[in-house]
């Protein structure tokens, strides 16, 4: 069953010049990845069984279809974007009989002239992409340039595009506000902003309200989280509740996980990347479904992976540790989403913004900037056609 045909009347069964930079980035480990550390053992509680029963039969795949990236250390200027290569790149990985392939883009609230329209390049992405019958996932990150940050304005934006967007029933999941949970990183997170949470508990709530009294079933509303460990997550989800209450609790139907084991986040354990990141992995899921979801009230949510990549660089971060990186996240995955109740996958993402910058923050695509393919490329391919 679609999760959207059942979210209101059972709320909890489950490249291009951008606006302003996108966002993938927690903490930053050590480059190495197989840093040693205590891992906690997951207890793999199953979300209930509404919930669970609520999840489509195979998991709903997709990917950041462009090079640019918000990161903790931009490193310069994007390859420009050759729509016809990318539209050729997004024609190979979306699986054949008509099952879905959804693209993650991302629009920013800057002030509030921002909700008047949608702007002309993201218009032209989406009729793009959902003319060739592929899903939308749209960001609508809250990044104002008032000092004082403007959280009203957000309420209003919001309330805009979930009408700007609304008659079209291939652009399915909004998410409201990006990596609120992260607040040193302007870039990469809308943490850094004034009044960011405000803003993600108040745009859900909007969104929600916007959606229902249009009728719009086919939209799914929710937010994301980068994935950290300690006090600061389990303070920032027991803030969702105290600032939400069940209004909010009610409005979300998804609840994004960004994750980049060996790249951001917490330090891997064992002595090899792929032991490694299958254990993060299961490590994230865990901690969001049984510890952290239910501190925000949100204990049936789905959750959907917006954000998991490997990039790679000049020296020790090579295709093929990504392509590693990349069966081991997508295989823990596949073998507990039941388990916690994970719906949907995203890559991030297609091209690199620039290959022959030498760090990682410009490589995190399956392609190079110039539309060869990574050997990564081809196992997401296989692993959409398979599962997808």
């Amino acid at each position: 069953m679609d999760r959207a045909s059942t979210r209101r009347a059972a709320r909890r069964l489950v490249p291009l010049a951008l606006v302003a930079t996108v966002g993938h980035a927690s903490l930053l480990v050590a480059d190495a990845g197989e840093a040693a550390g205590a891992k906690r053992v997951a207890t793999k509680t199953a979300p209930s069984a509404q919930s669970t029963a609520a999840l489509p039969r195979t998991l709903e795949f997709g990917i950041y279809p462009g090079g640019p990236a918000g990161s903790v250390a931009p490193r310069g200027e994007a390859r420009p974007e050759v729509p016809e290569l990318r539209a050729a790149a997004l024609e190979v990985l979306r699986p054949d009989r008509g099952r879905p392939f959804t693209v993650r883009l991302y629009d920013a609230f800057t002030s509030r002239e921002d909700a008047a329209q949608v702007p002309g390049w993201l218009r032209e992405q989406i009729a793009g992409h959902t003319g060739r019958g592929l899903r939308v996932e749209l960001v609508l990150r809250y990044r104002p340039a008032a000092d004082e940050g403007d959280v009203a304005g957000f309420e209003r934006f919001v309330r805009s595009r979930v009408r700007q967007v609304g008659d079209d029933r291939r652009v399915v999941d909004l998410q409201i506000t990006n990596e609120v949970n992260i607040t040193g990183a302007p870039d990469a997170a809308d943490g850094a902003y004034p009044g960011a949470t405000a803003a993600l508990v108040r745009g859900i709530v909007a969104a929600d309200s916007e959606s229902r009294s249009r009728g719009l079933r086919h939209q799914r509303i929710g937010f994301n989280w980068a994935h950290q460990e300690g006090p600061r997550a389990t303070a920032f989800f027991t803030d969702l509740k105290r600032r939400g209450g069940r209004r909010f609790a009610r409005a979300v139907d998804w609840v994004g996980l960004n994750a980049y084991p060996g790249t951001w986040g917490p330090p891997l354990a064992g002595g090899s990347l792929a032991g490694g990141a299958r254990r993060a992995t299961i490590d994230a899921m865990d901690a969001l479904r049984n510890d952290l979801l239910p501190r925000a009230g949100l204990r049936d949510a789905a959750i959907v992976f917006t954000e998991s990549g490997y990039p790679t660089d000049a020296n020790t971060r090579t295709a093929e540790r990504q392509r590693t990186a990349m069966e081991a996240v997508v295989g823990a995955l596949l073998d507990h989403r039941r388990t916690y109740g994970v719906r949907g996958y995203r890559w991030f993402d297609l091209r690199d913004a620039d290959s022959s910058v030498p760090g990682f923050e410009s490589q995190y695509g399956l392609m190079r900037d110039d539309y060869t393919p990574k050997p990564a490329f081809a196992l997401y391919r296989d692993l959409v056609d398979r599962h997808g």
